[in-house]
């Protein structure tokens, strides 16, 4: 009993993978576009790779103002998603869902709200729910977190961070909670209308 409680304690609270799985088969059983992703245990981020990403998003963000980007992880994770794509030469998977930043979570609905949405509409421009990038790896690509969170709650040393990391690799007091898989739940729910980066 004492070394199955040690065995426990001792394991990594990272398990982003299974809650990947369950975002997967929560999108198809509630009739979801599918996403094509396919599971890799290539990792890809490297030096190399990562020089391809702060390029890209240089190309596309750095005429931006920070306020520009914050609260607009629908529309920033869009218009870079094919970029990202043919510069790395691997398939992004659009994710949705929260954040637990410091023991809080961040940007995050129940299931059964994100479930009532798709019944009846997104209730309001502010949706709480967050976006990102996911590879087959399972690493995490998120440009606008750091930037939104900084900016929202005046905090402007996290503001233009951003994430480029396999889950297993990330703090303990920063874990991303994947909810719905793919762009389908956004059209769906009536939100693409908020998708439009400022000019």
């Amino acid at each position: 009993m004492l070394s199955w409680i040690k065995q426990l304690i001792e394991q990594p609270a990272h398990d982003y993978e299974e809650r990947f799985d369950q975002a997967l088969k929560r999108s198809k059983s509630w009739g979801l576009a599918p996403s094509g992703f396919r599971r890799t245990d290539e990792r890809f981020v490297s030096g190399h790779n990562l020089q391809i990403f702060q390029q890209v998003t240089s190309a596309h963000l750095s005429h931006f103002h920070a306020e520009d980007v914050s609260q607009q992880c629908f529309a920033v994770t869009a218009m870079l998603k094919t970029p990202l794509e043919e510069a790395l030469g691997v398939p992004l998977t659009f994710t949705l869902g929260y954040v637990e930043y410091h023991g809080r979570n961040v940007f995050h609905s129940e299931t059964r709200e994100l479930k009532t949405m798709l019944k009846n509409g997104a209730p309001s421009l502010a949706l709480n729910l967050h976006a990102w990038l996911t590879l087959p790896s399972h690493e995490v690509i998120d440009m606008t977190f750091g930037t939104t969170y900084g900016v929202v709650n005046e905090v402007p040393e996290v503001i233009g961070r951003m994430c480029f990391l396999h889950p297993d690799d990330m703090p303990a007091d920063m874990q991303y909670y994947p909810q719905l898989i793919g762009w389908d739940y956004l059209e769906r729910i009536g939100a693409t209308h908020i998708l439009l980066m400022p000019s």
